[in-house]
């Protein structure tokens, strides 16, 4: 992959003895990677939650093991690896994302905790490349389109138990489709949304929706 023309994108991080997030996004779209090679706000407003929720005790993931869906530049994940040094995370996302998610992850140099793999949720097969079943799994920005809200709403199902926790972020683009996948969602998990006075002060938006759900019993 040809990094030349991609720019870094630094998120400042609350733990004290933390150096920022960096990851490497392609703005132009040089490499044709895609929309998941560019970070995407309602990215940011998922990390930040995460930050602010480990930054005041409400989350402490410790030893538990973590999947990023559509990792894209990997921010999200990186994110919580950095904050959460005694969790294990996996990022995800198509093939041709992995050479980014490979080089973000050497960045932040994070290779003991944080690794990639190709899952791409519109291959069911891809499932099998997960190892573990996740205590969390991490989603933003990921019903942008309607073909993705079946295979999405599957694939969260096939990699969860009882115990599975999902965060799901995405901004608001159209109402009426993405009601229909929060609908489709809902036959197989219990959810809730995320309220504003839980999430960072600073970094969240009216147009942005984050959802706490779990498998139903």
């Amino acid at each position: 992959m040809d990094i030349g023309s991609f720019i870094e994108y630094r998120l400042e991080i609350s733990r004290a003895d933390a150096s920022p997030v960096r990851v490497l996004q392609d703005a132009t779209g040089s490499a044709k990677c895609g929309v998941g090679s560019t970070v995407w706000d309602a990215g940011l407003v998922l990390a930040k939650y995460l930050d602010w929720q480990t930054s005041t005790g409400s989350l402490n993931l410790a030893g538990k093991t973590v999947l990023e869906l559509g990792s894209g530049t990997g921010l999200v994940g990186i994110t919580l690896a950095r904050l959460q040094p005694d969790c294990c995370v996996m990022l995800s996302d198509k093939e041709e994302l992995l050479p980014l998610l490979e080089r973000n992850i050497a960045l932040n140099g994070l290779q003991t905790n944080l690794s990639a793999i190709c899952l791409d949720w519109c291959v069911p097969e891809h499932c099998s490349n997960v190892s573990f079943t996740p205590d969390i799994i991490l989603v933003s920005d990921g019903i942008w389109i309607k073909d993705l809200h079946k295979p999405l709403a599957d694939t969260l199902a096939r990699l969860s138990n009882t115990d599975t926790r999902v965060l799901l972020a995405y901004e608001t683009r159209k109402f009426d489709e993405e009601a229909k996948f929060i609908a489709l969602w809902s036959e197989r998990f219990r959810f809730r949304d995320i309220k504003p006075q839980e999430q960072h002060p600073v970094m969240q938006s009216e147009d942005i929706f984050l959802f706490d759900g779990s498998p139903r019993r």
